[in-house]
């Protein structure tokens, strides 16, 4: 197959949440001006950009061999990106009412698109305040190694096996255990 790679574009920013569902639709109706895939997660879940990066090939390439959960990229990427199955489940990694820090994640399949100027227009339009992609590292704070241990249930057992240091790769594995349970 001889396409191009896809291109992904992380969002990292705080955004004040009114209503979530006014928040999705703003990015679904950018989603569809630019026709990329857009979707919105809760930056405190993620173990940095290698993470999402993952669960963005995972997904294309799920959908692509029709071995998806679901025929929606966006959806597709949450659950990679959260490492569970059940939609429902993987909800709890989106976005939520409130001050959030996010990762809004925008891809185009075909790799052809301008991100920037989608990333500006969502900036513009939910008044994301941007910030360094390294907010995502596993390492910012220990808030984030314990949410995210509890998210991906990863156990002190585990975490004394392979080393504090190694959290990261401890939820790469878990985003990769989902093709096995499918």
């Amino acid at each position: 197959m001889n396409r191009p790679r896809s291109n992904c574009r992380i969002l990292v920013g705080h955004a004040s949440i009114a209503r979530v569902s006014d928040f999705l639709a703003v990015l679904n109706r950018i989603a569809q001006d630019y026709a990329v895939t857009i979707q919105a997660l809760n930056a405190t879940l993620i173990a940095g950009e290698a993470h999402i990066n993952s669960a963005v090939q995972k997904a294309i390439r799920a959908l692509e061999h029709k071995q998806g959960i679901t025929s929606d990229l966006g959806l597709e990427l949450l659950l990679y990106a959260s490492g569970k199955r059940q939609i429902e489940r993987a909800l709890a990694m989106g976005v939520t009412e409130g001050e959030n820090t996010v990762a809004v994640v925008i891809v185009d399949v075909e790799g052809q698109k301008d991100l920037e100027a989608v990333a500006e227009a969502i900036k513009r339009e939910t008044g994301i305040e941007e910030m360094p992609l390294q907010e995502l590292d596993v390492n910012q704070n220990e808030r984030k190694k314990a949410n995210l241990k509890r998210f991906f249930a990863i156990t002190d057992e585990e975490m004394k096996a392979v080393g504090e240091q190694k959290l990261q790769q401890l939820v790469l594995e878990r985003v990769a255990l989902l093709d096995v349970l499918k």
